[in-house]
Order: C-alpha cells, then sequence, then structure tokens
C-alpha cells in the first residue's frame, strides 16, 4: 500500500467517513431484516491470538493515544479501485468528529487533469485505468442517526443507528481496530499480523474473524504514525477482492478549541440543513407480506426537524431498549402482547412491528410493538 506523508497526526476521523460508510450498510441490513435473530457462531468468544511482542506493544500504545482524541478535522483523499472495469475515482474533502460518535465528511469528486496518471493498469493488457472523479455526498452523524446527502441529486436518506453501537460502543461496528480498542479484544476479534515496523511507519494488516466484520471487507491494511501510533492512512480490500479504496489523511488538527468546524458551521455542523432535498425512496410492505421499494413523492421535504426518516428495525430488541432507540428518534412506541415465549430469553422481545423497518416515518408517529409473552401468564 502506498501512503501520502501527513502533516500532523491523522487518527480517528477513519471513523467519521469508513466508519460511516459501512455503518449504513449495517443499519441497511437491520433494517430490511426481519428474520428472527440467530447466533453467529463466528461472533462468540474465540481463542485470543498469540502476538510477536512488538505488535503487542504497539497495540496497547495505539490504545493510549486514540483515548486522547475528543476532537478532530483535516482534510482527506479516498481513491476507489474496480479491478474488474478498471475504473479508479478520485475524491477530496473535510472531515470533522468529535467523540464520541459525531462526525461530519463533505466529499467532492477531484477534477482529473489532463496529465494525471492513475495508480494502476490492467495486468492482463497493460493499459492504465480509467480515471473518473467521485461523486459529490456528504456524510453527516449526529449520534443518533446517519444522514447521507448526494449533493449532485438533491436528495438524502436517514439511517438510525443501533443503540448497542453508539457512543463509546462504536467500536461493535464494522471498523472498531481504527479506534486502538483494547488489544485482547483486537485479538478475539481480527487476525493481525505486523507488515512493517520502522522509524518511517507502522503497517498492520487485518483480516476478520467474525462474519458480520467479514460482509464489510476481507482485509485492511493500517499505516500507523510511528511518533502517536494513530492511522495515517487505510486500505480496504472489499468482499470479493474485486474492489478496494484507500483512504489517506492530511492537514489533520487534533482537539482544536475552535477550527473548521466552528468557523464553517457555526455550532450545529452536525445537523444537516435539508430544506429543498427529497427523501428517497421508501420501504413498503407488501399484501403477501413482502416488501416493495417506491421511489419518493415529487414534494420539496422541509427542515429536517419535520423530516421523514425510516424506522429502525426493532425485532430482536427487548422492550427497554426498543423504547429508547424509538423515543431517542422521536417516535412513540406501542407494546402488544403477542405470542408465549419458546425459550426464557425471549420474553419481552418484539418479534413483530408496525410500519415494517425501513418504512417512512415522522416525528411522534406511532410504532406498534408485538412482544413474546411469559407463557406462565399467558393467559392473564
Amino acid at each position: 500500500m502506498k501512503s501520502k506523508p501527513v502533516l500532523h497526526q491523522c487518527a480517528l476521523m477513519l471513523f467519521s467517513w469508513a466508519m460511516l460508510t459501512l455503518l449504513v450498510t449495517a443499519s441497511l441490513e437491520a433494517q430490511t431484516d426481519q428474520r428472527k435473530p440467530r447466533p453467529d457462531p463466528a461472533g462468540a468468544v474465540m481463542q485470543v491470538q498469540e502476538l510477536p511482542k512488538a505488535l503487542e506493544n504497539i497495540l496497547e500504545k495505539w490504545e493510549k493515544e486514540s483515548g486522547k482524541i475528543n476532537k478532530l478535522e483535516g482534510e482527506h483523499v479516498r481513491i476507489w479501485y474496480d479491478d474488474v472495469f478498471c475504473v479508479e475515482k478520485r475524491s477530496e474533502g473535510k472531515f470533522y468528529y468529535e467523540k464520541p460518535d459525531k462526525g461530519r465528511i463533505d466529499i467532492t469528486g477531484m477534477k482529473i487533469g489532463k496529465n494525471a496518471k492513475p495508480g494502476k493498469v490492467n495486468p492482463k493488457t497493460g493499459k492504465p485505468f480509467i480515471l473518473q472523479p467521485g461523486e459529490n455526498e456528504k456524510w453527516i452523524c449526529d449520534g443518533h442517526r446517519i444522514f447521507k446527502i448526494d449533493e449532485d441529486e438533491k436528495a438524502y436518506e436517514v439511517f438510525p443507528i443501533p443503540l448497542e453501537r453508539r457512543g463509546a460502543n462504536i467500536m461493535e461496528g464494522p471498523l472498531p481496530f481504527l479506534f486502538g480498542m483494547p488489544a485482547k479484544t483486537a485479538k478475539q476479534r481480527y487476525y493481525l499480523k505486523l507488515i512493517d515496523n520502522s522509524p518511517q511507519q507502522i503497517v498492520i494488516a487485518v483480516k476478520p474473524r467474525r462474519r458480520a466484520d467479514a460482509a464489510n471487507y476481507q482485509e485492511a491494511k493500517v499505516l500507523l504514525d510511528p511518533n502517536t501510533y494513530l492511522p495515517r492512512a487505510v486500505q480496504l480490500i472489499h468482499p470479493g477482492g474485486n474492489q478496494s479504496t484507500v483512504y489517506s489523511f492530511q492537514k489533520v488538527e487534533a482537539n482544536k478549541a475552535r477550527g473548521i468546524i466552528a468557523t464553517v458551521f457555526g455550532n450545529s455542523p452536525f445537523t444537516p440543513d435539508l430544506e429543498g432535498y427529497q427523501l428517497q425512496g421508501k420501504v413498503v410492505a407488501q399484501a403477501d407480506g413482502g416488501q416493495e421499494l417506491q421511489p419518493a413523492p415529487q414534494q420539496q421535504i422541509a427542515p429536517i426537524q419535520h423530516a421523514t426518516f425510516k424506522v429502525p428495525n426493532m425485532v430482536g430488541h427487548d422492550f427497554k431498549s426498543a423504547r429508547k432507540v424509538l423515543e431517542d428518534m422521536g417516535l412513540k412506541p406501542q407494546f402488544h402482547r403477542g405470542d408465549p415465549a419458546g425459550q426464557p430469553k425471549l420474553i419481552y422481545q418484539v418479534y413483530q412491528q408496525v410500519p415494517v423497518p425501513g418504512s417512512a416515518a415522522q416525528k411522534g408517529q406511532t410504532i406498534h410493538l408485538k412482544l413474546y409473552v411469559d407463557p406462565s401468564k399467558a393467559q392473564n
């Protein structure tokens, strides 16, 4: 993996870019999967991996240095490769992060100059990849929701963040190794290999052991600054191995009292202004129990305080966590007694909801949730 030099420590902001991107994938899966939750054998506690002493020391320092970051802002470059169609897309922009779970990424497709050269060539033909600008978009996370904003289409989507992935629990998301997670946890969840450990750089290869992580990436290579033990660049190999993305960072400033965030966005950088933007298609229930994606109505969507967003999937949650998630979003949960629980652990767990996950909802709307009940009280 080739890296570009950076001017400062460039750290946890990989959270508010790569993390936000992959959280959307996780949120979509949660919203559209209405099946009863099944245990993931790969998610069980695994034997801790034995690592070389040098890598053990790096993980410990990585965790320590990451804990010092409360705010981060700077510039980024993203390069996306498609090895099948031999296309390379380049984007750039700014990023902003506030601990523990707020982030904003402004992404703009780079202008491709006449003399610009791609970073890859087709190994079969020897011809260089086709250079293209990336998409113009924004990702904004307010700690409860992720807003995906398409600047070209003036459209947006909203995805609730599952309760278990909010705040400090963000390390349970798809890219927790970017947070300098505890070494023991990292060894249980990943196969780790130290590729380079020099005064110039540290490179660690990370392969997921859990099925849920493997759905997001096949392998990651993380380039650390040996002075700060924080990420300078990351390469992600997508599932299937035919696509990859390289992220690099520059002009990064940590814990600045008043920086780009306050200067450009005032006190509300994580509240998007969506006046004039349209909510994209919504998922609706069909008579046969299936779902269908319908286009959004052709009218203007009001600012976010009145906007429509998508109902999260509460199936599999206990009634307390379901209530908190929905109330935090401004929705009104209403619980209904359902079938007797087949197992004690299912008592008072949600197994059906209306509107269905992914449906459009407005603030104040009632969400009906059916719970498994205690068999001993089912007849009462």
